[in-house]
């Protein structure tokens, strides 16, 4: 019995083939089953005067492609793996797919046939974004040859019961490959500015982030006991920074992290937003591998484009299980 549903956006360039891999490793730890989908532009919507048969053809080599990754998925997991063959909007279809299934992770490549552009996200991959309500995995395409098991994930936590909520899942992920999980806490450094800037009050704010940073080394030191105990390898790491950010993709970059996993939002949370505005930043930006669990039930989404159905399982769950 799967525990979870995974949808994987593929299309007929090096992004379908990384996509499937990351999804594998994520299936083989999550127990998860997997869904592949490959969404084609209807033939009067294609490329100006296709005709009836080069589209015939252009979907059955789709056909073929999608065969070809299911057959290798399913060699890799063990068992069955779906796929589906979809034809409209590519950002629509997927979104609309993932209802239907009821998956509670949609993995897609952070650029797709179009190739890699000036912007940080394909247009699929950002709209989808936009109007996605539950937890999604970004594939960084660029640069990318080879999808090995994560040996370092890293967790960047805010101290909010919220953020925690990703621990279980990314323990999880770390205990079935070995890897070192990576647990981060940026302190907010203030810098001198018009309001800030008598000398007393700079030696205050110095002394209120240096106390912070100490009180963030006890707290990530109480998660880490607790994960040690079931078996994860955690290291912790506090930074001060101005820009939180910022920080947490030096650091990403700094430690070599394989995967990064956060929560879809903080401290502020705010449920008019799918993802908070740290989260935003990261899916635009980050060029490891990213998981970003919900955390917010549908019940209190509000963004207006939502449309109410069950919450996907694959969601950060807080207070964590072995607290």
């Amino acid at each position: 019995m799967h525990e979870h549903r995974i949808l994987v956006c593929v299309d007929r360039s090096a992004s379908g083939d990384v996509c499937v891999r990351h999804a594998i490793s994520l299936a083989r730890a999550l127990r998860s089953e997997l869904t592949l989908v490959h969404v084609m532009e209807p033939a009067q919507r294609a490329k100006p005067h296709v005709d009836a048969l080069d589209w015939e053809i252009a979907r059955q080599e789709a056909r073929s492609y999608l065969e070809r990754l299911q057959g290798e998925a399913a060699g890799a997991l063990g068992w069955a793996v779906n796929a589906r063959l979809e034809q409209g909007h590519p950002p629509e279809r997927i979104v609309a797919l993932a209802q239907e299934i009821d998956a509670d992770l949609t993995v897609l490549g952070s650029h797709g046939e179009g190739g890699v552009t000036p912007w940080n996200l394909g247009s699929t991959a950002h709209h989808v974004i936009a109007v996605s309500r539950g937890s999604v995995f970004i594939a960084p395409i660029s640069g990318t040859a080879d999808v090995a098991a994560p040996r370092r994930i890293l967790a960047p936590l805010d101290g909010s019961r919220r953020t925690e909520g990703v621990l279980p899942t990314a323990a999880r992920i770390a205990r079935a490959y070995g890897a070192e999980l990576i647990l981060v806490h940026v302190v907010h450094e203030l810098l001198p500015t018009l309001v800030l800037y008598a000398t007393e009050d700079l030696d205050r704010a110095r002394e209120l982030t240096a106390h912070l940073a100490i009180c963030a080394k006890a707290y990530l030191e109480g998660l880490r006991i607790g994960l040690v105990r079931e078996g994860t390898p955690v290291r912790t790491v506090v930074a001060c920074h101005a820009n939180e950010r910022h920080a947490i993709l030096e650091i990403s970059k700094r430690e070599h992290a394989d995967l990064v996993v956060v929560a879809a939002h903080g401290t502020a949370c705010d449920p008019e937003r799918t993802f908070g505005t740290v989260t935003e930043y990261l899916l635009a930006h980050a060029r490891a591998p990213l998981l970003v669990l919900q955390d917010l039930p549908e019940s209190e989404l509000h963004a207006p484009e939502l449309v109410e159905t069950a919450a996907p399982a694959l969601r950060a769950s807080f207070p964590p299980e072995w607290a």
